[in-house]
This record gives C-alpha cells, sequence and structure tokens, in this order.
C-alpha cells in the first residue's frame, strides 16, 4: 500500500514539472506587444517586446522619437502554474514606472498567464490583458 501511495505520489511531480517545462519552453523567446486592453484604455502597438530566458526576462519598448533606440528594462521572472511573476530590481523601477505601455506600479507583478502557445501568448494583471505574438 505504502509503494502505491509513493508511486503515485512521485507520478503526480513528474506530470507537474514535465507541464511546467513545456510551458518554459514556449515562453523562452522574443515577444511584440500587439495590443494591450484595460477599461481606461486600449493600446495597439508593435514598439514592445518582451524577452523571456532562463529567470531573465527583457523588456525593450521602442522610442517613437527615435526607432533605432529601445528603452530596456531587465527583470527576473518566475514561472508558475498559471502565472508568471516578474520582478524588476531596483535599478530599472523608475523606467517600469514611467513606461507608457507597462501600467507598472509596484518593483513586483504577478501575470495571469490567460493563453501560452507556441505563438501567442495572453497575460493579465488587475484589469489590464497584455497580447503578445511570438516574434522569434
Amino acid at each position: 500500500m505504502f509503494n502505491k501511495i509513493k508511486f503515485i505520489s512521485i507520478l503526480s511531480l513528474l506530470i507537474t514539472f514535465s507541464c511546467s517545462k513545456d510551458d518554459e519552453a514556449k515562453l523562452e523567446g522574443r515577444w511584440q506587444g500587439t495590443t494591450i486592453e484595460s477599461p481606461r484604455h486600449s493600446l495597439q502597438s508593435d514598439s514592445l517586446f518582451w524577452s523571456f530566458d532562463s529567470g531573465v526576462c527583457e523588456i525593450q519598448t521602442l522610442q517613437a522619437s527615435n526607432s533605432h533606440y529601445a528603452e530596456q528594462i531587465y527583470a527576473n521572472y518566475l514561472l508558475e502554474e498559471n502565472s508568471i511573476k516578474i520582478s524588476v530590481p531596483n535599478k530599472y523601477i523608475d523606467k517600469a514606472l514611467q513606461n507608457r505601455f507597462l501600467d507598472w506600479d509596484t518593483p513586483e507583478r504577478k501575470f495571469e498567464i490567460r493563453e501560452l502557445t507556441s505563438k501567442s501568448l495572453r497575460l493579465s494583471v488587475n484589469d489590464t490583458i497584455y497580447s503578445f505574438r511570438k516574434y522569434y
């Protein structure tokens, strides 16, 4: 009986970790923002890029005044079951707070994953939905 319970426990852990690895593989890479929707506004943008790689998130915003310049914000992320927690270090928090696309108000945000496929990413936080397409 004990072996059966032990086997079921190990099997459930393996299934949990294999699903999380699959989501991590889908998430890794560069994503281009397409829309940001909230009750206050709806923005369409091709100037916002989020890149995920091994716990590091890079957020780039192309500047309207100079399309060859991108403001960069580096953060750490943790992929959880149905969410991504992104933590912006103090060095970049002022940029995150002032970024017109982010609507950031704290150094750490937890986004619900509404959709994650190899081509599409939709995240939500509070009443805002961020939609992305896979860039590469």
